[in-house]
């Protein structure tokens, strides 16, 4: 019969006490059974079942809460032979996790163990679905693995069964159950509560336009979820009394749907989830990968993730380029070779820039590769691989790798170290394009980045076609803008502005409405400065000019920073002196 493992068992039993299924003289004798029952692979949870003092129900009632996983019966109308048979015969059985359903790339699994949801990677590497698990009774899962669709399908998985390979007790249990301090209170009879929750996050998130959501915790129980918009963190208070009462239940659920080991708090995890918008039709119908990422910080897990849209949804032309930028891009990325790299900080839009030069070139008769950590979009027709570095495969070995693969193309996600600059310029200087990226202040520094990192001079010169750096500024509400009163004369030529150039425009600002949410924005607008190599540059390169002359000479060749150009979008009205000075005053 499928098991509960006995080091697992001991710590539901205390949940069953904790509800009340279960007293202490009646835990206190189960406790007895399981010491003195020499080597059977027995629990106290067995115990309690035989001598009919809790059932089933308690029992996965118990998990269903504490894990935050959904409660399954299986039955035959229920179990489908196509999911079945994503799983080898063997793997189930001594796993004791059932495929039964396979909705898109979802593959619904039901388990008995809770702590084998850290198997929820390993089946996504093995069929290439992502993992939602469902907790079923013990006796559910021994009668189902007896339904004629499961037989049907475990005999047309590739993988034989191993000998004498009947259902048995789960030996070896990945882990316990997590800290309850904050988990739901008995009484509270919702067992979905926190599945709802997580679900009600996502999708709120997505729906807002959230990049990234951020789940704190902090002392006496305190917690907080913050999404960031447009740039900016902002606190989602309606989240905050579920989230307080049930802090690491909504962590194990994350760490669940990310397939990371729920039993592991002392350590760093990454994973990725995906969940689905569930309108029926149109545009917003998409799946959305979620990047997760948990670190044990000091008053508990401390959880951030980065949603992914479903593809780069912006075009080269729809980014915000000024014609004659957007012209020298495009002549640097369809030239036959040379190194084309886009600089910023973390959020700023590098791999949305990045993503719509490959979509422009992105041609049948192009051999296009991609070195990238993580995979963040996936692109038709371009060879795409995960760097792992884990493993040994870095961007370096990737790159090595690539030119061994006859590509026109190849985008290296970040350069960040010495080993793949060389790589990288290499390949820019023998008949490849090189697209990537640096994280550097402006255009103008990236090339004195190169040379530090230990590149020749005359290797940056020749390798070199053009820089992009960039930010993302949050644009003005058009619905709600008006004249910005608080700022002065003063304000406005400590950012660089000319005291004759004051005449010309009022600086504006949004006022606050229903449709921005009363922050005064709606929107971002790019900010972006192309730094061409013309033969001025290139000479104050080979020559190793300083970082000043290097601008110099590329603003006689009429280069612009983002500081022009942020100045000239606050004459217009698209930004705010605020939005600027945030984003561009070094």
């Amino acid at each position: 019969m499928a098991q509960i493992a006995p080091e697992i068992s001991t710590k539901i039993s205390s949940l069953l006490k904790m509800t009340g299924k279960v007293n202490d003289q009646i835990l206190a004798e189960a406790n007895k059974k399981f010491k003195s029952n020499g080597k059977k692979p027995l629990g106290v949870l067995d115990y309690l079942l035989d001598d009919k003092k809790v059932s089933e129900d308690d029992i996965i009632g118990v998990i269903s809460r504490n894990y935050a996983i959904r409660k399954i019966l299986l039955s035959e109308q229920i179990v489908k032979k196509e999911a079945v048979k994503k799983l080898p015969k063997d793997f189930i059985v001594k796993n004791e996790m059932l495929p039964f359903d396979l909705v898109g790339r979802i593959l619904k699994v039901a388990i008995v163990d809770p702590t084998k949801s850290a198997q929820s990677s390993k089946i996504k590497s093995m069929t290439g679905c992502n993992v939602e698990l469902y907790v079923c009774k013990p006796s559910n899962f021994d009668a189902a693995l007896k339904f004629k669709s499961v037989i049907d399908g475990m005999a047309a998985t590739a993988a034989p069964s191993k000998p004498g390979g009947a259902p048995g007790g789960m030996k070896k249990p990945m882990g316990g159950m997590p800290n309850l301090r904050m988990v739901k209170k008995p009484g509270q009879n919702d067992e979905n509560a926190v599945v709802n929750f997580v679900d009600q996050i996502l999708l709120e998130s997505f729906h807002s336009g959230t990049s990234d959501i951020h789940i704190e915790p902090y002392r006496r129980g305190e917690a907080r979820i913050r999404f960031r918009k447009d740039g900016v963190l902002q606190v989602q208070d309606q989240f905050t009394p579920f989230l307080m009462e049930n802090y690491n239940a909504v962590i194990t659920r994350l760490k669940i749907m990310s397939g990371c080991d729920i039993s592991e708090r002392r350590l760093p995890q990454d994973g990725k989830l995906q969940f689905k918008n569930p309108k029926p039709k149109g545009p917003d119908d998409v799946d959305i990968d979620v990047r997760f990422s948990v670190i044990p910080a000091k008053e508990g897990e401390r959880v951030v993730m980065r949603l992914l849209a479903a593809g780069p949804d912006l075009g080269l032309e729809q980014i915000g380029l000024d014609k004659e930028d957007y012209d020298n891009l495009v002549a640097a990325i369809t030239a036959p070779q040379g190194m084309v790299l886009v600089t910023g900080p973390t959020g700023s839009g590098k791999s949305t820039t990045l993503y719509g030069c490959i979509k422009k070139i992105n041609k049948v008769g192009t051999n296009i590769m991609t070195a990238e950590d993580p995979v963040e979009f996936y692109l038709k027709g371009v060879g795409q691989v995960q760097a792992n570095a884990e493993i040994g495969l870095t961007f370096e070995s990737i790159l090595k790798s690539f030119l061994r693969q006859d590509p026109e193309v190849i985008l290296v996600g970040e350069i960040r170290d010495q080993s793949t600059v060389n790589i990288a310029i290499k390949a820019a200087l023998t008949g490849h394009l090189l697209l990537s990226t640096l994280h550097t202040n402006d255009a103008v520094s990236t090339v004195v980045r190169l040379t530090n990192m230990g590149v020749p001079n005359f290797m940056v010169a020749s390798a070199l076609s053009l820089i992009v750096a960039q930010r993302l500024a949050r644009k003005i509400c058009s619905s709600c803008i008006g004249e910005d009163t608080e700022v002065g004369e003063h304000d406005l030529i400590k950012i660089g502005f000319k005291k004759e150039e004051l005449a010309e425009f009022k600086p504006q600002k949004g006022m606050g409405c229903e449709e921005c949410g009363n922050t005064g924005y709606k929107g971002r607008q790019g900010i972006y400065e192309v730094l061409k190599k013309t033969p001025k540059l290139e000479a104050a390169i080979l020559r190793d000019a300083r970082a000043d002359e290097l601008l110099s000479e590329a603003q006689k060749d009429g280069f612009k920073t983002m500081q022009v150009i942020g100045r000239n979008f606050i004459k217009k009205g698209v930004i705010d002196v605020k939005e600027y000075s945030r984003i561009l005053v070094i």
